[in-house]
């Protein structure tokens, strides 16, 4: 953990600072703080159980307020992200930070963001909202092919249909301060009512890409997608599609090394959720079925990204910050299966999904 914190300082613009207040670049010797940087460094120092230590209410008060600085006027968290990733995603994120900032009694950071005018505009009605996820940010570009390729390629657009979700769940106590006249729970009702009619009942995952025609067995990409969508799906308290299907899809997925890729980072985390939160939805007698097959993949992933940490420099490792909170949250996140073999080791984390609907 020592080792973990050191490289999370590492992104620091002044290191000399006694507590943190979110002056994090997203790359190392980088001049300035930035929006991802700023973000990442929330999630580590909350996984990592530090947050108390190394803030205190006037430092998380200037880290709450660089962060909505990054807001437009639209509502999105478009400024100083340099990442690249999507505005969907970048303001999911925001808003989970700043829950994760929210130490103290009477701190409350999100309820300074301004009205999510540009969520509000897809969900005017419900042509608009299956018009907006049918494409799901489909269109034809040289430019980030992979970004703008819809359901083609899930692990990307998932950040905008899983992200403005979970955007709208993490500020639910404003919307009627916002929009007066509007019915936001109508939204959900649009939301999971078209998901859970497309979801493929053999896999538990969304499969609408041309590809899938060939290969229709689930596959990591898919896995990935998904768990954007089962993350508001289980916040918001509705039940996984396919439970059984889920965890038999993603446990075929999974490397023989325990992880998910050739090192640790967010899709671990997605592997192990997705395992998870359907394990916690089969009945008793399911649940006898498969508890060996979930408890040894999860010790495998545990045991595989501790030994990377452990054998590797961080900054080998990661190129940028961004890749440490998903690796992180998956060692966190094997605290909610019930009898792992490692809970005293996992219950040493907090696990973000605590308090936020996004990662």
């Amino acid at each position: 953990m020592e080792k973990l914190l050191k490289f999370t300082n590492s992104f620091q613009v002044d290191d000399n600072v006694k507590y943190k207040d979110g002056n994090y670049s997203l790359k190392m010797n980088n001049d300035d703080w930035d929006l991802y940087g700023s973000l990442d460094a929330v999630y580590s120092m909350f996984i990592l159980n530090q947050i108390n230590y190394l803030t205190i209410s006037n430092s998380r008060k200037e880290w709450a307020n660089k962060i909505l600085s990054c807001q437009d006027e639209k509502g999105w968290f478009t400024k100083k992200n340099i990442r690249g990733h999507s505005k969907e995603h970048a303001t999911a994120y925001a808003i989970g930070a700043l829950r994760l900032l929210e130490i103290d009694e009477g701190e409350s950071y999100v309820s300074q963001i301004k009205p999510l005018e540009g969520i509000k505009e897809i969900f005017e009605s419900k042509k608009t909202f299956e018009k907006w996820i049918k494409r799901l940010g489909f269109k034809i570009t040289l430019d980030d092919p992979v970004g703008h390729a819809g359901w083609h390629y899930i692990w990307r657009s998932s950040h905008l249909g899983g992200g403005i979700a979970a955007a709208l769940g993490m500020t639910s106590e404003h919307h009627y301060d916002w929009w007066s006249e509007e019915n936001t729970e109508e939204w959900f009702t649009w939301y999971f009512g078209w998901l859970d009619r497309k979801v493929n009942k053999n896999t538990g995952y969304w499969q609408r890409a041309f590809w899938n025609l060939f290969v229709p067995g689930g596959t990591l990409i898919d896995m990935a997608g998904a768990v954007h969508f089962y993350w508001v799906y289980e916040n918001y308290g509705r039940p996984l599609p396919y439970p059984e299907k889920i965890i038999q899809s993603t446990l075929k997925v999974q490397k023989d090394s325990g992880l998910y890729r050739h090192y640790p980072m967010c899709i671990d985390l997605d592997g192990n959720f997705c395992l998870i939160r359907a394990y916690n939805q089969l009945s008793p007698e399911l649940k006898a079925k498969y508890f060996d097959d979930v408890n040894h993949s999860l010790e495998r992933n545990f045991k595989a990204i501790n030994q990377y940490f452990e054998n590797h420099q961080l900054d080998e490792i990661y190129n940028d910050s961004h890749g440490l909170p998903g690796a992180l949250a998956a060692l966190a996140e094997c605290q909610e299966f019930e009898g792992f073999t490692f809970m005293d080791d996992a219950k040493k984390f907090n696990n973000p999904f605590d308090k936020v609907w996004w990662l």
